[in-house]
């Protein structure tokens, strides 16, 4: 006999979990399944954790079967179980029956709706650790006091790295929780570790002061890099420095800058018995044992004391789960409980871009709650097809209802292939990126289109019927007429690239903009960097004594990041930039109306089309091949039109062309 008895999903049928209560922790999970209707409004709370590691397997009584569960769950429900009452839960793993892909498909678009009907939704980030008690206490009586010291930055820190904070169904789960308030205060929903469990709306402002406050652990790992730098200096120290132990890193001047740089910050020559970098490397060889030493004090407290493994930890947690995360979350729940309005696809898309799901098809679907009825219905769900069958609905709809959304084909520009054929301009939407990150590998900055601009509603894009072609608008920067590629080398090469650069320019770009500036690829708006970054580019390329080793700093933190394995660039109308990769002779560059990053397109042959893809003859068709930063030689006219949101492009700009149309396969 079948453990699950069929559903109606005509009748928005589910199956609910009896949990069994029990006196102890260890005592064995007994349960068994019911079904109900959702629209009879079901008593039932719904759980939103995280699979995990299926081992050690644990098992579960369901009915008279013997289930396997993962850990995680186990975990849960044996936290949650009540001591003399049965406990109606909504647990995905065991509620849903996962080998049957049609049911799946059908419970995932009910999801919404098992969320919103939860009288509570319990919210499990895992079991107690050293300290999350005690944070999550705090939380329990708001005590802002707390939140700001040390202690509660690293406790909460450890507890924002479960991964509950990463995987896409929890952002759905917990925004579609029942809104509802009980004698003044949020009850629902819940977040539990170990044994304690607080309402999310102080969990959320703990989050937010901890986001806040985030400089404290950064402080106090400097404070105590900087003193035990500083120590070292000291007579004392120095005259007992053959007795200290050594690590094994070679002391190179190139380390030692970088050390006194982090302790001291970029003026750190001020706060040093030296007045240039060359007296250093002078005294470094004068004095190998005190270097020595010294180094070895300096790489510990900058990376393996207790101070710098938090603040390592903290810059770590940073990328998972970025600083401004809650704040989407709680946007979120406002638009949907406070101003009843869905969420635009574009929109959850970009606050979850970091999330990642163990089914990839499930970073569409875990959001499609949060969306409107015509959104929903525009995505079909079925997991019989591969995850790239969701990639064209998805865009198609936002190219026609949320045009300002073109610009994800940027930011989630694909990097694999896939069975199915795709057109160009359709994302891998299973990329996991983090939106804010303008130096992420996956794509390049658009620089000077990464204006804010409003495009007049005549030359926004469309997709044809059958939805192979995009018919857009684009400004372009000419034709690649020359390419140097750069891959993996030292300085000394990057050097001679740029040298190389720099005498193409002259003949083939003469009014491009600096090379320092195309190769860091700034914002005009960018000041600080404008004074700086010239003279050390002029050091970086020999012409300047180095002073304080900030050339090195600028190669290795702002250029090299930039133009590794990539290329360099010039079209026939005098631009100069840098590329992805697969950038050719004789591809397009162009600004798409809509976008914010100048894009990489290359002439398709007709003969190369499918019978029922090709366009009528004399429509010039393309593919997008990559991304690039172009600098501009005219950055007023950018700025013109920033200020005039858009205007006229081609009279304006530096692209001395008029808007022109295109088809994009």
């Amino acid at each position: 006999m079948t453990l699950y008895t069929p559903l109606d999903s005509d009748l928005c049928q589910i199956r609910r979990l009896i949990l069994q209560p029990a006196a102890n922790f260890d005592d064995p999970l007994y349960s068994h399944l019911d079904i109900v209707s959702l629209e009879s409004n079901p008593d039932f709370e719904a759980l939103s954790y995280v699979w995990g590691s299926t081992t050690p397997a644990k098992t579960i009584n369901l009915g008279d079967r013997l289930v396997a569960i993962g850990p995680n769950l186990d975990n849960a429900l044996r936290n949650i179980r009540l001591l003399a009452a049965p406990r109606i839960l909504w647990v995905d793993a065991l509620c849903i029956n996962q080998d049957d892909l049609d049911e799946r498909a059908s419970q995932v678009a009910l999801m919404r709706r098992v969320y919103s009907d939860a009288t509570t939704v319990l919210i499990w980030l895992g079991p107690e650790a050293e300290g999350s008690e005690q944070a999550m206490r705090s939380v329990e009586r708001f005590d802002k006091a707390y939140w700001q010291t040390y202690d509660f930055q690293a406790q909460f820190m450890e507890i924002l790295f479960r991964p509950w904070f990463t995987r896409i169904w929890t952002v759905q789960e917990f925004v579609m929780a029942k809104h509802s308030v009980v004698d003044g205060r949020m009850k629902n929903p819940l977040f539990g570790c170990g044994n304690v469990w607080v309402e999310w709306l102080p969990f959320i402002t703990a989050w937010a002061h901890f986001s806040d406050d985030r400089n404290i652990i950064e402080d106090k790992y400097k404070r105590a890099y900087r003193d035990a730098v500083v120590e070292t200096f000291r007579l004392e120290w120095i005259r007992t420095a053959n007795t200290r132990p050594v690590g094994t890193e070679q002391t190179s001047l190139e380390g030692v800058i970088t050390g006194l740089r982090s302790a001291f910050g970029e003026n750190f020559l001020q706060d040093l018995p030296y007045c240039t970098v060359l007296e250093i490397a002078e005294d470094i060889n004068l004095d190998p044992v005190v270097w020595r030493a010294r180094y070895t004090v300096m790489r510990h407290f900058q990376y393996d004391s207790v101070g710098a493994k938090a603040f390592w930890r903290r810059m770590e947690l940073m990328k998972r789960v970025p600083i401004t995360y809650h704040g989407f979350l709680m946007h979120s729940r406002g638009s949907i409980h406070i101003r009843k309005e869905f969420l635009s696809l574009e929109t959850v898309l970009k606050g979850t871009m970091n999330l990642r799901s163990t089914d990839p098809r499930d970073k569409i679907y875990g959001i499609l709650g949060l969306l409107s009825e015509e959104a929903r219905a525009a995505i079909p769900i079925d997991y019989h097809k591969q995850p790239e069958w969701t990639f064209v609905p998805t865009m198609t709809y936002i190219i026609q209802h949320e045009p300002e959304g073109l610009a994800l084909l940027g930011l989630l520009w694909r990097t694999r292939h896939f069975k199915t054929p795709l057109p160009s301009w359709v994302p891998d939407f299973t990329i996991s990126a983090d939106f804010n990150d303008e130096h992420n590998p996956v794509f390049l900055r658009g620089s000077c289109a990464n204006h804010d601009w409003e495009w007049p509603e005549d030359v926004r894009a469309t997709v044809s019927s059958d939805r192979t072609t995009l018919c857009a608008h684009m400004a372009y920067f000419g034709r690649v007429t020359h390419i140097v590629s750069f891959i993996d080398g030292d300085r000394d090469y990057y050097i001679s690239r740029f040298k190389e650069i720099e005498t193409l320019l002259t003949v083939q770009a003469p009014r491009s903009e600096p090379l320092w500036r195309t190769l860091i690829g700034i914002r005009n708006t960018d000041h600080k960097l404008i004074v700086t970054y010239p003279r050390t580019f002029e050091v970086l390329m020999g012409r300047t004594p180095e002073q304080d080793g900030e050339a090195q700093k600028m190669f290795q933190d702002a250029i090299l990041p930039i133009v590794r394995r990539r290329k360099f660039f010039v079209t026939d109308k005098g631009f100069a930039g840098v590329a992805t990769p697969m950038i050719r002779d004789g591809d397009t560059i162009a600004i798409i109306a809509g976008m914010g990053r100048v894009t990489v397109l290359r002439d398709t042959d007709f003969k190369e089309l499918e019978t029922e893809r090709r366009l009528d003859e004399g429509k010039e068709s393309k593919r997008i091949t990559g991304f690039a930063y172009v600098g501009c030689h005219d950055r007023d006219g950018f700025e013109f039109l920033a200020k005039e949101r858009m205007g006229d492009l081609g009279r304006h700009s530096c692209i001395a062309s008029d808007l022109e149309q295109c088809h994009i396969i």
